[in-house]
């Protein structure tokens, strides 16, 4: 098996320009997931189930080849409609411990110069060892950005954004698209009025993922050398509008978000980009795997997905505004809306989290309009 030795790139432009310049140049939104899963490149068991009868599942090198040519495949095929890649770690690791990550070495190297490599490993983790992760992703196997999990403070992102990798750049992982999101994500936070605030205000209620994302842009504040860049993004997904909606708000109208979960998971493509631009009509990444890799045209694949994000674009900027016309307010909702929403949350009229309702349904919010009526709120 071939392997190839790649180094970390001496652009002084930082990984969101990168990416800037990349999606401006192509016109394109469009994130390419490269995931090997293992049962799409090994051969499938006898059509009766019995494993006897079936080929042999290759060894490593066999299996790291044909990950290798999967992943090739798709970036030959997608490169002109790809704003940027990302590989999974995961899958290259399960590969086998000789070859695997000399695998994604591999592929992150066959990527055309110019186009930004997301590594989505989702590290998280603080001092010495979140430094070894940060030289692991960026020297190890050249990558221009990496996924990471924020659960442990400024400490465990600030090796991957500052010093040596201050031309890199990082997604953390805010309101992510799986159902479970909401056993942590969604949970409501209180917050005290300032010191500066008058006696009479009430406090705040907002939810983790609102903090994660008002967190997003302090860090990049703190992490900023010369550029005005961020050099931080957030992980939202696509299954959940309102928390996209949410997150733009409290995150900025600078903060690229990552929105997985269109296509297989039923994120529907308009909602979340009505939810998640910027006031430019940009700012969001939106990536696909599956939808690309299990087409049987993957390069008109690629393209359809290029093109119909760009429609969604097109329809939420023409619109200018909801069904009824209401002018749209930054994060993609109406001022009327966003008014009610942000005075039902600080009154706690509205809150976030896990409630089971009296029909006996688990909701991940709880809107109690009797405080309105009864004068407790």
């Amino acid at each position: 098996m071939t392997t190839t030795t790649t180094t970390t790139s001496s652009s002084s432009s930082s990984f969101f320009d990168k990416l800037e310049t990349r999606v401006k140049a192509i016109n394109s939104h469009l994130c390419v997931g490269l995931d090997p899963h293992l049962k799409e490149i090994t051969p499938h068991p006898g059509g009766n189930g019995d494993r006897t009868t079936s080929p042999p599942l290759p060894n490593e090198d066999e299996k790291c080849d044909a990950a290798f040519t999967f992943c090739k495949t798709i970036i030959d095929a997608t490169a002109p409609h790809a704003a940027a890649y990302k590989p999974n770690a995961a899958f290259f690791e399960a590969l086998g411990p000789h070859h695997g990550v000399a695998t994604l070495r591999r592929v992150i190297a066959a990527i055309p110069e110019g186009i930004p490599v997301l590594l989505d490993a989702k590290r998280g983790d603080i001092g010495s060892t979140a430094a070894a992760y940060a030289d692991a992703c960026y020297e190890g196997l050249g990558a221009d950005g990496v996924t990471l999990s924020p659960f442990m403070g400024w400490d465990s992102v600030e090796p991957f954004v500052t010093g040596k990798y201050a031309d890199k750049g990082a997604f953390l992982l805010c309101k992510t698209s799986n159902p479970g999101s909401n056993d942590i994500l969604s949970l409501p936070l209180q917050q005290s009025p300032s010191p500066s605030s008058s006696p009479d205000d009430h406090p705040t209620t907002t939810t983790v993922y609102e903090k994660v994302a008002q967190l997003c842009q302090t860090w990049s504040r703190r992490a900023a050398t010369s550029s005005t860049t961020p050099c931080l993004g957030l992980v939202i997904g696509a299954t959940d509008p309102a928390a996209l909606s949410l997150g733009r708000t409290a995150g900025g109208d600078d903060v690229w978000i990552l929105a997985p979960g269109v296509g297989a998971q039923g994120g529907d493509l308009v909602a979340a980009c009505r939810a998640g631009l910027n006031s430019r009509g940009s700012g969001l990444l939106v990536p696909v795997s599956r939808g690309i890799s299990r087409a049987e045209d993957l390069e008109r694949a690629a393209r359809e997905l290029k093109e119909g994000i760009n429609r969604a674009r097109e329809e939420v900027l023409k619109g200018g505004g909801d069904e009824d016309g209401g002018a749209v307010a930054e994060g993609g909702v109406t001022s009327y809306q966003r008014e009610f929403l942000e005075f039902s949350l600080g009154l706690g009229v509205l809150k976030f989290g896990e409630f089971v309702l009296k029909s006996g349904r688990t909701s991940p919010y709880f809107f109690n309009a009797g405080l309105f009526a009864s004068g407790g709120a």
